[in-house]
């Protein structure tokens, strides 16, 4: 399996482009009825939700790495030497 890298507008092209064709493929399967228009707006809503879903998870992958997600703390923390005030 060949790895495809693009930008983030790059990846925003690509939706545009495929959520202004499906809407295309709706209207002209709504005027004609034709299956072959319905199927080409089916795949034109398949293709974007697999890209979106793709980027979103790269999105939260990256988001994960820079927070540190799932990390343990190189300091622990006594609870023994924490300041207390009296009054």
């Amino acid at each position: 399996m060949t790895r495809l890298e693009l930008t983030v507008e790059e990846v925003q092209t690509i939706l545009v482009a495929l959520d202004n064709y499906g809407d295309l493929m709706e209207t002209t399967f709504q005027e004609t009825g034709d299956p072959q228009d319905e199927e080409e707006m089916g795949s034109a809503e398949w293709c974007w939700q697999k890209i979106y879903g793709q980027a979103k998870e790269q999105f939260n992958n990256s988001i994960a790495d820079a927070v540190g997600e799932g990390e343990q703390p190189s300091d622990t923390i006594d609870p023994f030497t924490l300041p207390t005030w009296t009054d």
